[in-house]
């Protein structure tokens, strides 16, 4: 059994149903349950228990945000995390080794969006040592991936592929990332391979998506598991996108469309 502290005062949903209390010096039990992606594998993946798929709005969101999520051979990613915890500096140098000036955000512009409730950022962690970063969106209909790095210290260990996978069994619905373009250069064809032998399909129209604040952007590309996007889907996942991550307004009719 794993147990995780949570000292931020937030709403608490304890194993014992009660709801009323708050998150300070609460703990909360993980435990194995029926993997949501059985695209791939039968590895228990230790989740923080809900009610289903039925649970209701609030739970959904606080456990998005709050709770950790392991896999059985120990590699886990942290509850969401603020400035203040301790595995934040850490994560965070990681996210500036790993992107590139116009891949990143400042981190001032990164303490307003984790504020969104949407939005996830983690440490990658095996055996209590951080190994690499997660930050990743639960959108209407899909999970965005935004980042994803491993340490320079950590590469080519295969803890990128089990990250994926983790993700892949604990997302709600389909995944999505955006890549350069195939082709652009030796590093682009490697990530996009890496994301097809994980199930990834590239999706080879080209989407600029709004740069962060004082940065360029350049053109990249969708990937989705476990299935590609059609047109339609595709022009759908952008705008979702474009309104939730960016805050940019849209005047496209919204659907779920994967």
């Amino acid at each position: 059994m794993n147990i995780a502290q949570c000292e931020r005062p937030e709403r608490v949903f304890s194993s014992t149903g009660q709801c009323d209390l708050t998150s300070n010096h609460a703990k909360f039990f993980a435990y194995p349950i029926q993997s949501r992606g059985a695209h791939h594998d039968n590895d228990p993946v230790v989740y923080f228990p809900g009610t289903g798929a039925d649970a209701g709005g609030d739970f959904n969101r606080f456990a998005f945000k709050a709770l950790p999520i392991v896999e059985k051979d120990g590699l886990r990613f942290s509850s969401h995390l603020v400035k203040q915890d301790a595995m934040f500096a850490q994560a965070w140098a990681i996210y500036q080794e790993a992107f590139t000036d116009f891949e990143r955000r400042s981190l001032f512009e990164q303490m307003q969006v984790m504020r969104h409730p949407r939005y996830r950022f983690s440490a990658v962690l095996h055996e209590d040592a951080v190994l690499g970063m997660l930050g990743y969106w639960d959108l209407p209909g899909f999970c965005f991936l935004e980042h994803f790095a491993v340490s320079a210290a950590h590469r080519s260990g295969g803890y990128g592929r089990r990250v994926i996978r983790l993700l892949q069994r604990i997302a709600r619905g389909p995944v999505l990332l955006d890549v350069e373009p195939f082709g652009t250069d030796r590093n682009a064809a490697r990530r996009v391979a890496f994301y097809n032998r994980l199930g990834f399909r590239y999706c080879g129209r080209p989407v600029t998506l709004p740069p962060y604040a004082g940065k360029t952007t350049e053109p990249s590309n969708l990937m989705a598991w476990p299935l590609a996007l059609d047109r339609e889907e595709h022009e759908q996942a952008v705008e979702n996108i474009k309104r939730e991550v960016y805050g940019q307004r849209t005047s496209v009719p919204q659907h779920h469309a994967v």
